[in-house]
């Protein structure tokens, strides 16, 4: 090998090593020492009220404030039975106050609006509706019920001392509502009425 091929062979290893030393390494280190971004979080959404069952559920009462109108029932015990309280104490029906109280629970909610600063222009601070629900354990949850979305067919909700808005699906929430104009109210049993009686013809006359 002449001297002008070794010349040019260093000088290419030379160039090499400095690409190495100078760019490859402090790029390599970087990337090594980044922080991963994280991947972008999906809208949460589920139940206004996470982990209550409607066994546990002591008294509801649905309020509408437009039109000054509230229903309540409850019961002093999940193993007692259900009773209307408002807007005037009567009985219940057992079983239309006990599906109900499972109306409630089974509420979702589609998105969270954290970044919301305003919040009375969601309609949740001057609320048209309350909903309140009572537990065994003595806990009391409470959902403002404000404007509905653009679309009509959901509510601007707010869970009692939270900051941030629910959007709260209508097809859940609109039965839940309908309690004050339909609360499970015992309708009284017909009694049935007896056929009246066809009279009978009278008896014969013997011709003499």
């Amino acid at each position: 090998m002449d001297r002008r091929t070794t010349l040019i062979l260093v000088a290419v290893f030379a160039a090499l090593l400095l690409y190495v030393v100078l760019v490859q390494r402090p790029a390599d280190e970087a990337a090594a020492n980044a922080t991963p971004t994280p991947a972008a979080a999906a809208d949460p959404s589920g139940p206004v009220w996470e982990g209550v069952t409607a066994d546990q559920i002591v008294r509801v009462q649905i309020a509408d404030r437009a039109a000054g109108k509230t229903v309540a029932f409850g019961r002093n015990t999940p193993a007692e039975s259900w009773a209307i309280t408002a807007p005037e104490p009567q009985p219940a029906d057992q079983l239309q106050a006990a599906t109900d109280a499972a109306a409630l629970v089974n509420l979702q909610f589609s998105k969270v609006l954290t970044s919301a600063t305003d919040l009375a222009a969601f309609g949740v601070l001057s609320p048209t509706f309350t909903v309140e629900v009572k537990l065994a354990d003595g806990r009391l949850l409470k959902l403002a019920v404000g404007d509905k979305t653009f679309t009509g067919s959901d509510y601007y909700a707010r869970r009692d001392g939270e900051t941030s808005v629910l959007i709260v699906s209508g097809f859940g929430l609109d039965p839940v509502l309908r309690f004050i104009d339909e609360p499970p109210v015992l309708k009284p049993t017909e009694t049935p009425t007896a056929p009246a009686e066809t009279p009978s013809p009278p008896p014969a006359t013997a011709t003499p």
